[in-house]
């Protein structure tokens, strides 16, 4: 989790490709929302330990290469040695970057290409805050099934989470399964709505559950809304 930062006395501003660490933040979360595998972006930062991150931290969300690089030089034009002079020219004022609006999530609306991905009971709600998700409760060792067709965008292991599995669905939805054991595809595959992805790992606090999430633009949405009802 992120750690509490001192007051500074300019905040940090990120650059493109980059992602400036929000109080409360994790890098699961981080990843999630730059639909990144939270593994690259550890190591494209050279982290030693993504739990401990820095509100305020700017963090690379794209691979090396994959953004412009600030402070890079132009190269000198041809025929013109690096010495020689160039007229010079008034530096243009760059306007202020403003923060992105957080994007809204649609109307609710249950879809029918898509089912709950374990049978078991939500023994724990979405708030939007502490729990961005349900917990359905198991066994360990119970199938856990895609909801809707789609391409695994993420397959980790992550300290807390146990193995996470991240499908995307298009339509800037992806669905998040964690607390897993047995994964049973690779980041890249495609998956069709109820075909197994893991099983349900061992017990966290004294019973075997599925973490559930369901993203849309990264901003996470009530399951309950999209899902059949039960």
């Amino acid at each position: 989790m992120v750690a509490a930062c001192s007051t500074s006395p300019k905040a940090p501003v990120a650059g493109p490709g980059e992602y400036v660490v929000q109080p409360g933040d994790t890098l699961y979360r981080i990843a999630s929302k730059a639909g990144r595998s939270p593994g690259d972006i550890a190591r494209w930062n050279n982290l030693q330990d993504p739990d401990k991150l820095e509100a305020g931290q700017v963090l690379r969300v794209v691979p090396p290469g994959g953004g412009a690089s600030a402070g890079a030089s132009p190269e000198p034009s041809p025929g013109r040695s690096p010495g020689a002079e160039r007229p010079e020219r008034p530096e243009r004022a760059r306007p202020p970057r403003a923060a992105a609006p957080e994007p809204a999530a649609p109307p609710a609306s249950r879809r029918s290409d898509w089912a709950w991905p374990a049978p078991g009971q939500v023994i724990a709600g979405f708030n939007g805050t502490s729990s961005k998700g349900v917990d359905i409760g198991g066994n360990t060792g119970d199938a856990v099934a895609s909801i809707g067709a789609g391409k695994v965008a993420v397959t980790e292991t992550l300290r807390g989470y146990g193995s996470v599995v991240m499908v995307d669905h298009g339509g800037s939805y992806m669905s998040v399964y964690t607390n897993l054991r047995s994964v049973q595809v690779k980041q890249g595959q495609q998956v069709k709505q109820g075909q197994k992805l893991a099983e349900i790992g061992g017990p966290d606090g004294g019973r075997a559950k599925l973490h559930f999430e369901l993203r849309y633009r990264g901003n996470a949405v009530d399951p309950r809304q999209y899902l059949p009802a039960r």
